[in-house]
């Protein structure tokens, strides 16, 4: 009997996305109009990872037959968010102009936040006029709804709570925004036996000699 096995570089490269997938869905980073198990979100349904930066909800939409032939076509990917659904769950027409924040957290705690990097694609109705990652700008502009814009950060992350901000500007009718995110980052080291150990022992000992200082 022979044993079929994958490539080694094949099988290196499997693994890596594997990890980057895991450590993605760890920290909580997620693209629009998702739901906690990376499904798309039924119509008029609440995005559990965005909201407007004062708090109010946001909502996933049908594109397609919401605005066939405007906003980018759906995919399995992401989905389009709204701050305002009509009875039927699609984007509701707001009127006058305004301009929104959306916002995504994701976690970095226990990761390398040196050498942490994020991808990312964006589009909104009207205009996205920024992106910003801890309230630094990744300068991002764009002004087409049935096309994503590219963009990367390779800095600005701290451990902890991360946040992003997509700046949207509405001239009239409905809005929305959509986003694809990817995240690179790695756990940093857990601290082996023997080290738990040593320093358990300094940290005795230094306990220690202060007392009998004291």
């Amino acid at each position: 009997m022979s044993v079929t096995s994958l490539p080694l570089k094949p099988l290196a490269a499997a693994l890596l996305s594997l990890a980057a997938a895991t450590a993605q869905a760890d920290v909580g980073l997620f693209s629009t109009g998702l739901d906690a198990s990376g499904n798309v979100l039924a119509i008029g349904a609440v995005d559990p990872h965005y909201q407007l930066i004062d708090g109010t909800p946001v909502y996933g939409v049908n594109d397609a037959a919401g605005f066939p032939g405007y906003w980018l076509a759906p995919s399995s990917s992401s989905k389009w968010i709204t701050v305002q659904v009509d009875g039927g769950g699609y984007a509701a027409d707001l009127g006058a102009g305004a301009t929104f924040v959306f916002r995504t957290q994701f976690d970095l705690s226990g990761y390398d936040t040196a050498s942490a990097s994020l991808d990312g694609q964006v589009t909104a109705d009207n205009q996205v006029v920024d992106v910003l990652l801890n309230g630094q700008s990744l300068g991002v502009s764009w002004g087409s709804y049935s096309s994503f814009a590219s963009f990367v950060a390779s800095s600005g992350f701290v451990a902890g709570i991360n946040t992003l901000d997509f700046i949207v500007e509405n001239y009239s009718g409905p809005t929305g925004l959509r986003t694809e995110l990817s995240g690179h980052f790695t756990a940093l080291p857990v601290p082996e036996p023997a080290s738990l150990l040593l320093l358990s022992a300094g940290l005795a000992g230094l306990a220690l000699r202060r007392r009998r200082a004291g």
